[in-house]
């Protein structure tokens, strides 16, 4: 048996988003948003907003902040 992160169906997680959408991160990661309120603006959960940072840090398509994702 395999193990599938992110399988139950507790997490309801979307892994999908919008040429804008990735476009809105960029922007409010480069304004030093936290993580936390770049997903309420986003309206996604937390969980969709790190692992949306780690691929796009992993892509070199982000840098790192000073605060990490907790911003200012």
């Amino acid at each position: 048996m395999k193990y599938h992160l992110f399988e139950d169906k507790k997490f309801n997680l979307k892994f999908d988003f919008t040429v804008q959408e990735l476009e809105d991160f960029v922007e409010l990661w480069k304004g030093d948003i936290s993580a936390e309120n770049i997903a309420k603006k986003m309206s996604r959960k937390p969980l969709e907003m790190g692992l949306l940072i780690i691929d796009r840090a992993e892509m070199g398509l982000i840098k790192q902040r000073p605060k990490g994702i907790n911003g200012l």
